[in-house]
């Protein structure tokens, strides 16, 4: 007999994994984490929806959460009418967002206390990744409850690690997204740098792209920027908050991380200049704006 799984989260990501649950075969009561959210696609497909926490708690096995942060997180689970009263022992919580170790810690203890597993299960990819069923999970928590739910992250996921015990998940995650948003912070701040100073751009990008500097957010962002196109996949305030999570989780281990706030100064003035909510892309904003320049120049960057 398949899991029943309750979602709370069904937004920008957590839609495409809710439907891909559906197709798989599981039943799936999700709940809107904000206001706003249209679910009637998700009802079309067969999901329930519940606007009570407890009920999505107690009437399902595992309980997926598709949130912002640790706050929420926290929230969903030790608020009132919260998981940690509602769930049944036996049951799970799979965190599919980016939380802060140390909280994921908190909570993996609470819910065990009432015989209630977690795996902190945070995941790469874009929408497009979300609805194709094509994410990367990288899965912190026992073996023994990995091995449980690993169908159901095959239902969602294309690449599926698990990293280790409890926490795991979250630290991997943050070196990752820490990886990443170096090579976008780099991106934004050489490509005005270069328009300033008159370079072709097509000529840069082609040099780069077989050259030592080259990545895989050069070989994106050049040309998603050179379009202006900078439709969400990422929001900047969530690499800002998880670059703080990364900054915090040094000075709990007491390692300097020297490039990683310096990294957090700059999405620091780039959230306080209005561009939180655009895509991490859009940092380059902050720059044009710096100089007075705009980077255009390839109608159709050859990628």
């Amino acid at each position: 007999m398949a899991e029943r799984i309750g979602f709370l989260g069904p937004g920008l990501m957590g839609k495409g994994i809710v439907k891909n649950l559906l197709k798989a075969g599981y039943p799936v009561m999700v709940f809107a984490h904000r206001d706003g959210l249209k679910l009637e696609d998700l009802q079309q497909g067969g999901a329930t929806v519940t606007r009570s926490l407890a009920d999505l708690g107690a009437k399902n096995s595992i309980v997926c959460l598709c949130v912002p942060s640790s706050k929420e997180v926290e929230a969903a689970v030790l608020g009132d009418g919260g998981l940690l009263g509602s769930m049944q022992p036996g049951s799970v919580v799979i965190d599919f967002s980016t939380s802060y170790p140390a909280s994921t810690r908190t909570l993996y203890e609470q819910l065990k206390k009432k015989q209630v597993a977690l795996l902190d299960s945070p995941m790469t990819g874009t929408p497009v990744h979300a609805n194709a069923g094509e994410l990367n999970l990288m899965i912190g928590g026992d073996k023994p409850v990995y091995d449980r739910c690993l169908p159901v992250f095959r239902a969602v996921a294309k690449n599926i690690f698990h990293v280790g015990p409890s926490t795991h998940g979250n630290v991997v995650k943050l070196v990752n997204n820490f990886l990443g948003q170096v090579s976008n912070a780099a991106v934004a701040e050489a490509l005005p740098l270069a328009v300033k100073a008159g370079v072709d751009l097509q000529a840069l990008f082609d040099v780069v792209k077989v050259s030592g500097g080259n990545s895989r957010v050069w070989e994106g962002a050049v040309p998603a920027i050179c379009q202006r196109n900078f439709a969400v996949t990422f929001e900047l305030r969530l690499a800002h908050k998880d670059m703080g999570y990364m900054s915090t989780l040094g000075r709990e281990l007491n390692v300097p991380l020297p490039m990683t706030n310096s990294l957090l100064n700059v999405l620091d003035m780039a959230k306080a200049s209005g561009l939180g909510r655009e895509n991490t892309n859009a940092l380059v904003k902050m720059y044009e704006k710096i100089l007075g320049v705009e980077v255009r120049g390839m109608e159709k960057p050859k990628a």
